[in-house]
């Protein structure tokens, strides 16, 4: 396929495909990350949306409104996959406060900020998940149905709804952490109010994060199974859009 000829003779509906994919891939882990150089990131969604052209279904539409629903799909998608990220951002800062790893900050260049290293490896847990679950393939298909389906007005609505599921979310994937480390604090506590003399700290401290290793260990499997019907929700909802 002649791609030069291609972007040529289209040239006026390619830019609404590059501008969509580029905001899409803009809030994706990883490769949207300030890690990735900012050439690799133009030329991978080049790339991308010279591979998404041949399958539109080319019918003619206003450059200015399709631009508009470049930007408006963009940022629905890309803010509705950005959610799932902070979720578990934020379940992995509660168990670090809790297991006590929260002092322990590194700087995460995808951010260009401090988080702990539980952040840092569940963020990477939930990278690699997602393309294990082959997500990225079902996000290319939906940016190809997209192009079918006019702007609504409810996108806003539609954000701020699945929002709303960003703390429970956050609550289930932390909770086998936070339920035993809660009942080690109240074991703890009484044992300080029976042994007033006894160290509790000097001794609850290493406890606490032996104890709270191995149940993240432990709830891994519970882990990936909640983050991943999170994704198929997502999936959904998604799909859902184009209704």
């Amino acid at each position: 396929m002649n791609y030069l000829e291609l972007l040529t003779n289209n040239f006026y509906q390619f830019i609404p495909v590059f501008i969509r994919v580029s905001i899409i891939l803009f809030f994706l882990p990883y490769i949207g990350s300030k890690t990735v150089p900012i050439i690799f990131r133009f030329f991978f969604a080049l790339s991308l949306s010279f591979a998404v052209m041949p399958f539109l279904s080319g019918k003619e539409q206003n450059f200015l409104l399709s631009l508009f629903n470049a930007i408006v799909f963009g940022l629905t998608i890309g803010l509705m996959i950005r959610i799932i990220i902070a979720a578990v951002e934020i379940a992995s800062h509660w168990m670090s406060l809790q297991v006590g790893f929260a002092v322990a900050n590194v700087f995460n260049p995808q951010f260009g900020e401090l988080m702990g290293p539980l952040t840092v490896f569940y963020e990477m847990f939930t990278i690699a998940l997602f393309f294990s679950l082959d997500l990225h393939l079902s996000l290319v298909e939906l940016m190809i149905r997209s192009f079918d389906f006019p702007t609504k007005f409810s996108f806003a609505g539609n954000i701020m709804e699945f929002s709303y599921l960003m703390f429970p979310l956050a609550l289930k994937l932390a909770a086998p952490v936070l339920l035993v480390q809660v009942l080690m604090n109240v074991g703890l506590g009484f044992l300080s109010r029976i042994m007033p003399q006894a160290n509790v700290f000097f001794v609850g401290f290493p406890l606490l994060l032996a104890t709270g290793i191995a149940v993240m260990w432990l709830s891994i499997p519970i882990f990936t199974m909640v983050l991943s019907k999170a994704f198929i929700n997502l999936k959904d909802s998604l799909i859902g859009l184009l209704r």
